[in-house]
């Protein structure tokens, strides 16, 4: 038999995101991205020297990183565009209602109005 007193053991690694040392493994493919374009517009494009490259690319990588890392939701659910939503006013008659009626007009038969 099982001690109520007893804590009941959880893994800890489950519902966490894969990681590549402290690096989150998501943001791996975004980061080699923004680090191919940036070395190709400060380097080839502006002639920028090592160290000016070195530090925009680690610049955009860690812009990346606070606007995606932990919340992406956060960040990225500015680009989906909002639904458009109406208001409209409908009778609610349910289907006793609608029963009722079908009922009387078999019966009595169609109204006819003046």
């Amino acid at each position: 038999m099982s001690n109520d007193n007893e804590f009941r053991r959880v893994n800890q690694i489950l519902g966490a995101s894969p990681k590549i040392g402290p690096f989150p493994s998501d943001l791996v493919f975004p980061w080699i991205l923004i680090s191919l374009f940036l070395f190709f517009v400060c380097y080839v494009f502006l002639n920028l020297p090592w160290l000016w490259v070195i530090l925009i690319v680690a610049w955009g990588d860690a812009t990346w990183w606070v606007l995606t890392g932990s919340r992406p939701h956060k960040f990225l659910s500015k680009f989906i565009p909002v639904p458009r939503w109406s208001r409209g006013v409908y009778h609610f008659s349910g289907f006793h209602g609608r029963l009722r009626m079908e009922l009387a007009r078999k019966h009595h038969g169609q109204r006819k109005r003046i």
